[in-house]
């Protein structure tokens, strides 16, 4: 009887993992075929898919839902660190689009300094003397080269690690966070109004209407490459509307 227990307790283990598994397939290529087209071009995306799903196994395998997220939260990081991480291993961004990214990240952080807000795209351009398509595209390397900061681990006392967006808190909330998300909502539809109106369109089919950027091509009659790009413009500017 002692001896039959492990193995029980091991089966069901692994159909629990088996089912998350093949319960959110959806998660991995969605995450990878909304990554930018320029990001892409020279891997293939099986291969981005392939270690997508090692990241949803590794999600199955770890997932506490007494932590309080959602499996699809929870998968959602470990999924797209898994990505973010095989493009890192396969350089997919060149050593001299990285330094354009680190001039970048520091000309917004002493706009930002000087003038109390972010700098528009124009101004961006205009300060790293780069065109606008070179910096959309390079905010967006931005986007996704961060994406997975939430992913790397702190160890407790005893020296157990733990990812970092384990200790994010769960979905509960309290009123005032419930008020303060209804603020944030109804500054976030104002700021959207705000944007050209392709850039909108843009985000209504990727978000809303959850289609691939190859898709929101194909119905706006523009390449996949300028949807990225106008994806990353649209990001960009109510990243500055917000703040």
């Amino acid at each position: 009887m002692t001896q039959d227990a492990p193995a029980a307790v091991y089966e069901k283990t692994q159909q629990d993992v088996s089912e998350l598994v093949k319960g959110h397939l959806g998660v991995v290529k969605r995450i990878v075929h909304r990554l930018p087209a320029c990001m892409c071009s020279s891997i293939s995306r099986d291969d981005l898919i392939s270690a997508g799903m090692v990241g949803l196994v590794e999600a199955a395998h770890r997932y506490e839902p007494d932590r309080g997220a959602s499996f699809v939260t929870f998968a959602y990081r470990r999924v797209r660190g898994a990505v973010i991480d095989f493009l890192r291993r396969r350089d997919s961004v060149s050593k001299s689009a990285r330094q354009r990214m680190t001039r970048l990240r520091r000309q917004i952080r002493e706009f930002r300094e000087r003038e109390g807000r972010k700098p528009s795209v124009g101004e961006l351009a205009a300060a790293t003397g780069l065109q606008e398509d070179t910096v959309t595209r390079l905010l967006s390397y931005e986007r996704w080269d961060d994406m997975a900061s939430l992913d790397s681990t702190v160890q407790d006392a005893e020296g157990s690690s733990t990812a970092l967006a384990q200790l994010v808190p769960g979905e509960q909330s309290t009123p005032l966070q419930e008020l303060e998300r209804k603020e944030l909502v109804e500054r976030l539809t104002d700021a959207l109004e705000r944007l050209p109106d392709r850039q909108q369109k843009v985000l209504v089919l990727y978000y809303y209407e959850e289609l691939y950027m190859k898709e929101i091509g194909e119905v706006l009659g523009l390449s996949e490459s300028r949807i990225s790009q106008l994806h990353s413009q649209a990001l960009y500017r109510l990243s500055r509307e917000m703040e």
